[in-house]
């Protein structure tokens, strides 16, 4: 199986990592728990502007910074060992300073990371996953969830404070250890599919 995964807040506590950075620029005490959005605009009293300058002067230290979710090297390492793809797909601007500190992040955490299964720039997920052929994709970010779910790619919702409101009809863990769960029922809908195909061309 071609499995998707997304790097912040899935796989990553980045927003950990941007409430530290912010709090540092701005001389401020922001608490994690208090960031009840995607973005960290308003718990930081910032213009959606503002927050995307003071973003992008901060991205390669925000996302240097930061630890993985449990479990999610062990099990993404796990399921490639069992045979599955795994591809990192990412939002994250391709820019030189920012793809180097991404790879050494999950080269440093020991994630399934090849050097050619990274794939950044992603702003549409569902179409990098269409290409790629991918059969289940984790994702958080409620923006491309909604893609993923008009695009038909079976994704799994990784649960965070910004995503709970979600409306989309999607399946949730709320850490990696429930991801074997998911992979089963998808490679079962899988088989089922292949089965239905042979019939027709029986």
């Amino acid at each position: 199986m071609k499995i998707g995964v997304d790097i912040d807040g899935t796989i990553k506590k980045t927003q950990e990592a941007a409430v530290h950075c912010f709090n540092d620029e701005l001389n401020r005490s922001v608490r994690c728990e208090d960031v009840k959005e995607f973005h960290l605009d308003r718990a930081f009293g910032l213009t959606p502007q503002q927050g995307r300058k003071l973003w992008r002067k901060l991205e390669a230290k925000i996302y240097s910074l930061g630890v993985p979710l449990e479990n999610a090297a062990s099990v993404l390492q796990d399921l490639r060992q069992q045979g599955h793809e795994i591809y990192f797909i990412t939002a994250r601007p391709e820019l030189p300073k920012v793809s180097q500190v991404t790879e050494e992040w999950l080269i440093q955490h020991g994630f399934p990371y090849d050097g050619d299964n990274l794939y950044m720039g992603a702003q549409d997920k569902a179409k990098v996953a269409k290409q790629l052929g991918v059969n289940l994709f984790f994702e958080d970010a409620p923006k491309h969830l909604d893609r993923l779910l008009e695009a038909g790619v079976p994704t799994v919702v990784m649960d965070a404070v910004y995503n709970r409101q979600y409306e989309g009809r999607l399946p949730r863990i709320t850490g990696w250890d429930e991801a074997y769960e998911w992979i089963e029922r998808q490679k079962t809908v899988m088989a089922g599919e292949a089965g239905m195909d042979e019939k027709r061309w029986s």
